[in-house]
């Protein structure tokens, strides 16, 4: 029987194998370049979350200031954006704030004389807590102490108002928490009573509470409530939509504060870039929403790297302080700078000394109205800077009157070039007569008055000087009504012919 030969295995399945080999090496290959690609396209697509927000900001930002109106304010609403611009400008890492430029300054002094108009009408300040609140807020994050604004406690004023519905509750307990002022139990009770319902009330409400719950943990008396602000900040996270909103455009602007801090917590995350997108979608060409001044406000609070909760962090021994004090301004032209106050109430002015003046007063008791008064002094002056100046001369009549019931009358008749500034009335009536010199501080916005005839303004008994412009002259049995109060400052009235003027030091 013949004898096979050994069959060898063929070469073909092992250069077939091989070839398989490089194939599936060639696929994990590309597969794995894909994957670097998608990656780092997913990273890139990740990264823009912050630009886009600060690009929104910006946008929102820059429409706020070309809203601002000549007196440097928001009408109704200075409060409002001068608090979200302020927040708008912090750093999310330190707690001490920029200097605050001239701009903001200005727009300060507005809402620090609204708040004067406010105290004047102090009737209503009972029907306006949350209007309060807000200038309180303000005052805080500008680093001026709302417990002592020219002598008065506007939080002492606050908590004596506890409004009726919850969101507005919440809004003057966070004003009261953010200046350090103790929070009474029963309000405690009442914000736990939020944060245990949160279900039970909408997105703003729970918001403002959690908000409020946060800044009342930062003291260390209340660190133990810090487990309370879970629960109501979960619930918030939850109500967020699929478009990425909270409903409408101010409750995801408070929200959006609000979980500010469990952003990265696993169980109460929420999608901020879906909001923050949600929001480009809505803001309109020019930066606003729609073209509401505290709607844009609230959405520039929504996207600043601070919350309201925050403010009662900040460190306010720079900020305010670092710019120049005001000035102390006699009618001779010299200048007493006066010293910052190193603390939050860096608005408040050292105590100034009096001008000289002769003015001679009567001790008998105040006149009672229709009466004349003994010590009315009048005289007539011609202006003897205005006999060279080529202008048409107009004459104005000036007046003082010392106390509520009138006890003490100055009066003069000048003649002045048409459209003089009244500050420049003014000083010229100080040259004339002791009973006229006055005490002003030097504002970048104009002069403020505070000192006539050696009666300085006692803000801690409500009595301050008001300026009048009238039709004609004042008589105290007939004494003018608020619609007679001068619409702008000394600088910025201009005296026209037959004009009567009247500074009164009364009570508000």
């Amino acid at each position: 029987m013949p004898v096979r030969p050994p069959v060898h295995p063929s070469p073909m399945p092992s250069r077939m194998w091989g070839r398989a080999n490089m194939a599936a090496v060639t696929q994990l290959l590309l597969l794995g370049i894909w994957i670097c690609i998608f990656a780092q396209g997913a990273e890139g697509s990740s990264e823009p979350k912050r630009p886009e927000a600060t690009t929104i900001l910006d946008r929102a930002i820059s429409w706020l200031w070309s809203q601002r109106d000549k007196d440097a304010g928001w009408a109704e609403d200075t409060q409002r954006v001068l608090l979200a611009l302020r927040l708008a400008n912090l750093s999310r890492d330190d707690d001490i704030p920029p200097s605050v430029d001239l701009e903001m300054q200005l727009s300060t002094k507005q809402m620090e004389l609204e708040i004067v108009m406010l105290l004047w009408r102090h009737r209503e300040m009972g029907s306006s807590p949350v209007r309060l609140a807000r200038y309180s807020l303000a005052l805080n994050a500008m680093c001026m102490d709302p417990r002592q604004f020219h002598g008065h406690d506007l939080i002492g004023t606050l908590l004596h108002h506890e409004p009726p519905t919850d969101y507005e509750f919440a809004l003057t307990a966070l004003a009261a928490c953010s200046a350090q002022a103790h929070v009474r139990k029963r309000q405690m009770r009442r914000l736990l009573d939020i944060a245990h319902a949160a279900q039970d009330h909408d997105v703003e409400t729970v918001a403002m509470g959690i908000m409020t719950l946060r800044c009342i943990v930062q003291d260390h008396r209340h660190r133990n409530l810090q487990h309370f602000v879970r629960k109501p900040s979960v619930s918030l996270a939850h109500r967020q939509r699929r478009d990425g909103s909270f409903g409408e455009l101010r409750g995801t602007a408070l929200a959006m504060q609000a979980l500010e801090e469990v952003e990265n917590e696993p169980h109460g995350s929420w999608n901020r870039s879906g909001a923050i997108a949600w929001l480009a979608a809505r803001q309109k060409p020019d930066g606003s929403y729609d073209g509401d001044v505290q709607i844009t406000a609230e959405v520039v609070l929504g996207l600043s790297p601070r919350s309201l909760s925050s403010v009662r962090s900040l460190d306010c021994g720079q900020g305010l302080t670092d710019s120049p004090p005001p000035k102390f301004v006699t009618v001779n032209g010299d200048e007493t700078p006066l010293s910052a106050s190193p603390n939050r109430n860096s608005g408040t002015r050292t105590t100034s000394p009096l001008l000289p003046t002769t003015t001679s007063r009567t001790s008998s008791s105040p006149s009672s109205p229709g009466t004349e008064v003994s010590t009315e002094h009048q005289s007539v002056v011609a202006s003897s800077a205005s006999s060279t100046s080529s202008g048409q001369l107009v004459n104005v009549t000036y007046t003082l009157w010392v106390g509520s019931d009138v006890y003490e009358i100055h009066n003069l008749t000048l003649a002045a070039p048409r459209n003089e500034s009244f500050y420049g009335v003014m000083v010229l009536a100080a040259e004339r007569s002791t009973n006229f010199q006055f005490s002003a501080y030097e504002w970048p916005n104009g002069h403020y008055v505070h000192t006539l005839s050696g009666y300085k303004e006692e803000p801690m008994f409500y009595h301050y000087w008001l300026l009048y412009r009238l039709p004609s002259p004042p008589k105290p049995a007939f004494p003018p009504g608020n619609q007679f109060v001068a619409p702008g400052g000394v600088d910025d009235l201009h005296i026209s012919d037959g004009e009567h003027y009247l500074f009164w030091y009364k009570k508000l």
